[in-house]
């Protein structure tokens, strides 16, 4: 026996030698081994990765080391209007051949392939099948071709001007004025101030093409770039393509040299400024506490250091989230973090968005918990919780570690790159966290938190509606609001003690009563005791994930209009309100380490519950589940906790043009139909009570007859069905009908037309709506969606490239099983008050083409290829085939048509697609209804009479 424990200790002692070798505070933290990174002789970096999920996929991106920041005076928004460029026009792509030949391979322009420009950066994504070679060695000339190969034509410069000016249109509005005020004062004299990414219209009006030119020459080069590859792909055919598309550029003699860093001048003393937009719908405070220089994660000791950090402000959080839940909260909701706040600078910044108090109330309550913070620290219990939730999220990963997806992983490269921010093995980052978390003490958070910035030179916002102007202190007074905060007295956090178990007593346990399994769908049907069915579809597309979805037809609209509202949010109230004797922080504390996500939910014509687990708690899982059936809990506080903070979230709203749109084009859509009154307002809310709300509940809940549950993931069935017989057979379920109900809500017949006048930016919105009754079949669905997909190209084609009248738009909708069968289509697209009449003419004349003509074929081969591809990766997810086989179980759909889709893509034809516009896009039966500022010039249209 000694013998033995000698040994144990003698290889201990040796493990904990090779752990300290390998992660020695001091020692650079290892690059991701699974990765080959690389630099060309012209120092283009390069980033490889086979990764297989998902299957016959590759991810590339070009990422471009500049942005907005670099910009001269006259180059203003022109680094992002380099990144339109890069899709009207190149030396292999000519024109508008480049969206053209991707969509022929099944990628999605605007979905799939894409690109962003910020302050720093520019980044182009380009997913692409990687089962054809000939299209991966295009993915590579497309790269080659947006870095190097840019024609600049100038007529597609020139068509391209008005789709950016359709872009900066559409972020106009209140965020957009209040920025440009406090962006000075946030940045404090640096470029960034000056440079937003979106620039300024009056020089994407007029600059000349020269401009543009010297941007692309200047910032285009080798040395600024990487080129990333992480998919299904041989890494060594990835690296030659790199090599032959990317190793002769050269850099141009005489660049000009990449700031590391753009410098930001220190804040000599706390400013604050407060602002008000009369479209602004929040009142949200922020306060940075610091800017300042960031320190890089290079080493082990960095990464300690960093998850100090990271349980401080995860600690802070908690408590702040404690503060929104009281029955008079300061905030709806407030957070701390330590963050990046622009290239090589990091900041303190606390935030809150502001509930029904005053702006002090709010100043006191977010300062006032970082003061605690810094003189009493945190409880030990606080801090194993927080470790424990750590720890939990590192081991997923790592559990993962095989099946993550290549889009997600791509992005750790792309920060790499540009911050050098560590790429760690999940494997190495779990080793070392599972060896030195519990060496992080108490006392050693604690200090961290005591050393937290103070507001010496702090810089305060407030941004809020103008109705709110009076209620809220000048910048002088926010000031003082802050600095007195700081100095308030405070106490130790108190807390009560966390319940060790969910269940006070198991249940008592249903039965199985039949089993049949479906080999082609590899699915497995249970029938419990008590009427409850169960799907259940193993995986491997997660190595720990479970997803559930169960529900039935039913819904509020079940319930009389009186109690509609109480119905409506029932499910949500008591989430916010908790189960058993635990409220949601309780419940919190106590799942903290484990992986259990769950919410009830009540919509239009269903009811359920639905969530995500882990293997190993899979069994709490279940039991929470059993308890929002079984012990909803009742709490008034909480309750007009929850209440007062939605009211505020909407108590202007309908302030924000597109939101006060939206209610009225739904108005005159249904006539002022009463079950249509469903925009968030403070008149709903105030037709809640509390005992309303949860006799509802009750009445849903209280009965799980003819629900139906369906889990997906690593499921392992000699497991779990002793536990879905526990707890899912042991719920009540009394035989009664339980169906949806139809209230008789149609849309308006006929041609109606309307002008809404809304907002002080000269901005519009055409919308043309459609519906009417119709027959559901799979065949018909398909051909449905065709169609409006087959529009949305050619919106793409004539609206934005043609005609330069939308930076983005198009036609949505979808054929609706309940309450009755029906189809609803809306075409939606932002443009000019002055281009609305010619817009609305050529989005009309694309429905007469398509129904006199029907589609092109090579449009419908587009819609067809982007299928194919979807569906295959579909396939490989969980949540997709949650959805799937949990409707195809309600709505007694033949499931395995799920295995005939491709059959049914191939045989569309051209034909359907032209009758499905002729059937579901009736000119003698729409509502058009336009949007127009409050000053516009275009007369507006009356409102015809239903």
């Amino acid at each position: 026996m000694k013998r033995n424990q000698l040994l144990l200790t003698f290889c201990g002692w040796l493990f904990s030698t090779a752990l300290c070798a390998q992660f020695n505070p001091q020692s650079p933290i290892p690059m991701d081994g699974r990765v080959k990174v690389g630099k060309l002789s012209n120092g283009l970096t390069y980033y490889i990765q086979k990764n297989p999920k998902p299957e016959k996929k590759v991810e590339l991106r070009l990422v471009v080391n500049t942005g907005s920041v670099l910009e001269d005076e006259d180059q203003q928004g022109l680094a992002h209007f380099m990144e339109h460029m890069g899709f009207n026009g190149s030396k292999n792509f000519p024109k508008n051949e480049l969206v053209n030949y991707l969509q022929k391979t099944g990628v999605k322009f605007g979905a799939d392939l894409n690109a962003y420009t910020s302050f720093d950066e520019t980044v182009y994504i380009l997913p692409i099948p990687s089962d054809n070679p000939e299209t991966v060695e295009k993915g590579f000339m497309v790269l080659e071709d947006w870095a190097f190969n840019n024609l600049m034509d100038k007529a597609e410069i020139e068509k391209e001007r008005g789709v950016v000016l359709e872009e900066s249109r559409l972020r106009k509005g209140a965020n957009e004025r209040m920025s440009r005020q406090y962006f000075p004062k946030l940045f404090f004299g640096s470029q960034y101030a000056s440079r937003l990414p979106i620039g300024k219209d009056s020089i994407l009006q007029h600059f000349k093409p020269e401009a543009l030119q010297r941007f692309y020459k200047q910032w285009y080069r080798p040395e600024l770039m990487a080129v990333m590859v992480v998919g299904d792909i041989d890494p060594a055919v990835a690296e030659q393509k790199i090599k032959t598309h990317f190793g002769k550029a050269k850099n141009p003699a005489g660049a000009p040299k990449r700031p590391a860093i753009i410098p930001i001048q220190n804040r000599k003393a706390p400013e604050a400024l407060v602002l008000t937009d009369e479209e602004a719908t929040n009142t949200i405070l922020q306060v940075y506490n610091y800017v300042k220089p960031d320190e890089k994660v290079t080493t082990w000791a960095d990464y300690r250091k960093n998850m100090v950090e990271n349980l401080t402000t995860s600690l802070i959080n908690q408590r702040l989230d404690e503060l929104s839940q009281k029955e008079n909260p300061p905030f709806v909701f407030a957070a701390t973090s330590f963050g990046s706040f622009v290239r090589g600078y990091r900041a303190f910044n606390s935030f809150a968005v502001l509930a029904g108090g005053t702006a002090q109330q709010a100043v006191d309550a977010l300062m006032l918990e970082t003061e605690r913070a810094r003189k009493y620290g945190f409880l030990p219990a606080e801090l194993e919780r927080a470790k424990a939730s750590l720890m939990n999220g590192v081991e997923q990963m790592n559990k993962e570690r095989d099946k993550m997806e290549s889009g997600r992983i791509v992005q750790g490269y792309v920060q790499h790159f540009l911050e050098g921010r560590p790429v760690l093995d999940p494997a190495d980052r779990y080793k070392y966290v599972q060896n030195v978390l519990p060496t992080i003490t108490l006392e050693e958070v604690n200090a961290f938190a005591k050393g937290m910035p103070s507001n010496d030179n702090a810089f305060a916002l407030i941004t809020a509606p103008a109705k709110m102007k009076d209620q809220l202190p000048d910048n002088a007074g926010l000031l003082n609001a802050v600095v007195v905060a700081a100095n308030k007295p405070v106490t130790p956090y108190e807390e009560k003690a966390v319940a060790k178990q969910l269940m006070d007593q198991e249940p008592v346990a249903g039965t199985i009563v039949k089993e049949t399994k479906n080999a082609r769908l590899g699915i497995t049907e249970l029938a419990l005791s008590n009427g409850i069915t169960v799907t259940l579809k193993p995986t491997t597309f997660k190595n720990d994930q479970i997803m559930m979805d169960g529900w039935r037809h039913g819904g509020y609209h079940r319930f009389d209009l009186a109690n509609k509202e109480n119905a409506k949010n029932a499910a949500s109230i008591v989430a916010a309100m908790g189960v058993k004797d635990m409220a949601p922080t309780d419940l919190q504390k106590f799942l903290s380490g484990k992986t259990v996500s769950i919410r009830p939910y009540i919509n239009n014509h269903e009811e359920g519950i639905e969530g995500v687990s882990n293997v190993k708690d899979f069994e709490t899982f279940l039991q929470l589940a059993h308890l929002y059936f079984t012990q909803p809990r009742k709490d008034a506080g909480l309750y007009n906790a929850f209440v007062s903070k939605e009211k505020s979230m909407v108590q202007f709203l309908k302030q924000n043009p597109r939101a006060f749109f939206q209610d009225t084009l739904t108005k005159i859509l249904y006539a002022n139909h009463p079950w249509a009154n469903d925009f968030p307002s403070e008149e709903l809310y105030n037709q809640l009570s509390l005992d309303g709300v949860l006799a509802a509940y009750h009445t849903i809940f209280d009965n799980a007859n003819g629900m139906h549950f369906t889990f997906v993931g690593n499921l392992d069935e000699a497991a779990v069905k002793p536990l879905l017989a526990k707890y899912l057979g042991s719920l009540p379920a009394t035989k009664e009908e339980i169906a949806y109900k139809d209230n008789g809500m149609r849309p308006v017949r006929g041609v109606v037309n309307a002008a809404i006048r809304r907002g002080k930016e000269p901005q519009s919105l055409i919308t043309l709506t459609f519906a009417g009754d119709t027959r559901y079949t799979p065949e018909a669905d398909l051909a449905f969606r065709a169609m409006l997909e087959v529009l949305n190209i050619r919106v793409t084609e004539k609206l934005r490239e043609e005609m330069s009248g939308i930076y983005g738009g198009g036609f949505y909708g979808s054929i609706i099983r309940r309450p009755y069968e029906h189809y609803s289509i809306s075409a939606s697209m932002p443009c000019g008050p002055e281009n609305v009449d010619k817009l609305t003419a050529a989005l009309k004349g694309l429905i007469t083409e398509l129904q006199q003509k029907g589609p092109e074929q090579k449009d419908l081969d587009k819609v067809k290829e982007t299928w194919r591809k979807q569906y295959r990766t579909n396939l490989q997810e969980n949540d997709f085939l949650l959805s799937y086989l949990s409707g195809a179980w309600i709505d007694r759909n033949d499931p395995e048509k799920l295995l005939q889709y491709e059959a049914m893509v191939d045989a569309l034809t051209a034909k359907a697609v032209q009758q499905a516009a002729q059937q579901y896009l009736d000119m003698n039966n729409y509502v058009q209804a336009v949007l127009y500022p409050e000053q516009a010039k275009t007369e507006a249209q009356p409102v015809k009479a239903f």
